[in-house]
């Protein structure tokens, strides 16, 4: 278990190098390529469109084949998406490249959450759920300053083929080590009772839309350096704070610290640089309950459906995204003072996420703290 947990860490690792990577290489990649504005901001939203547009095709696979194949498989893809980009000449064949690296990511987050829930119980995967992604949210770090040294020092094409060795590296170790999952009709047989309706999930449907909207604020709103370095240090403490409280409890206290750090804001959106970088990392370090949240839905997800069921909320994390960029673009342009401005964004922010905790807390099944996952066999 112990390698399988490794090598889950280094392909979480790899994923998120590259959600973050193109912030670097891509304004030195288009000097080099001679790109227009237009086909760089192709060529910057193409990784993403091919990874939300993939959730729910990667959770059918799952359930239909298990995790190895399906997920090793994408990431060989990805490693040659990453080396198309790195021998690229033009638009076109770096357009490729990145959705082949969208590609090659798209199943690895859901892969690590997958796997986890079919051997262990939920509150031991959303434990070691939260590990995987404490480790390698690493990746996010790598992708910032040494990237910036390494692409200095060797070029931007050195470091994309390094990244191809890299993916095609984690792929190999994912195919050699991962154990063999139960097929979803064999663990159907013999763990799965009852009826299930779609209701009992509806209330992680509010949370998963709003879990990133802290990272809308990294991305484009605010300085990513102080947001991406608490993200980064609060994710390790999850693993901890699992094995003392239940998943309930961190969602619902998340959420309150987010909802109260929004209305601080919304309120007093130029108080201070100091009130308003604690808000703004506050707000990003809400995403580290994603795996959380993910693990409860597994425990109420049937097995055939599991697979399917975390790609469709999966996705919904990624619109969530798409949907407050552009509801707080259009509150940009309304040309008011900045102050006000971001009063109506952070205002909207905090609604939103008042709206998705009310629904979690009055809505929860019962049952989710005592639903067991299934154990695999070799």
């Amino acid at each position: 278990m112990r390698t399988s947990l490794s090598v889950l860490c280094s392909a979480f690792l790899a994923s998120m190098y590259f959600r973050s990577y193109f912030g670097v290489v891509g304004p030195v990649v288009s000097d080099d390529l001679a790109l227009a504005p237009v086909e760089f901001g192709w060529l910057a939203s193409a990784f993403f469109g091919s990874f939300a547009l993939l959730q729910i095709p990667v959770g059918i696979a799952f359930d239909r084949w298990g995790v190895r194949w399906p997920m090793a498989s994408m990431m060989v893809l990805g490693a040659a998406g990453s080396a198309l980009l790195a021998s690229s000449s033009g638009f076109w064949s770096a357009f490729a490249g990145q959705v082949a690296i969208g590609i090659g990511c798209a199943p690895i987050f859901m892969g690590v959450l997958y796997y986890l829930g079919r051997l262990h119980s939920p509150d031991k995967a959303g434990r070691l759920a939260a590990t995987v992604s404490s480790v390698g949210s690493v990746g996010a770090l790598i992708s910032a300053s040494p990237l910036s040294f390494f692409t200095a020092e060797w070029g931007w094409r050195a470091a994309c083929w390094a990244a191809s060795a890299t993916m095609l590296a984690c792929a190999l170790s994912i195919a050699a080590s991962l154990r063999r999952t139960p097929s979803a009709r064999s663990a159907l047989q013999t763990t799965e009772g009852g009826t299930w309706r779609l209701p009992k999930l509806l209330y992680l449907v509010p949370i998963c839309f709003t879990l990133s909207l802290g990272g809308t604020f990294r991305n484009a709103w605010a300085g990513p350096y102080l947001t991406g370095v608490f993200g980064i240090a609060t994710s390790f403490a999850l693993p901890f704070a699992l094995l003392r409280w239940r998943s309930r409890t961190i969602v619902t206290a998340t959420y309150m610290v987010g909802l109260l750090s929004a209305l601080l804001l919304a309120f007093t959106p130029g108080f201070s640089i100091l009130s308003a970088s604690a808000g703004l990392a506050l707000l990003y370090a809400m995403g580290n309950v994603h795996p959380v949240a993910m693990t409860e839905a597994q425990a109420l997800l049937p097995i055939r459906m599991r697979g399917i069921g975390l790609g469709a909320l999966n996705t919904l994390v990624f619109l969530g995204v798409s949907a407050s960029s552009s509801v707080f673009g259009a509150l940009a342009d309304l040309h008011l003072s900045a102050a006000a401005t971001y009063g109506l964004i952070f205002g909207a922010t905090a609604t939103a996420l008042a709206i998705a905790l009310s629904v979690y807390v009055a809505c929860r099944p019962k049952a989710v703290e005592a639903q067991g996952a299934a154990t695999a066999v070799d």
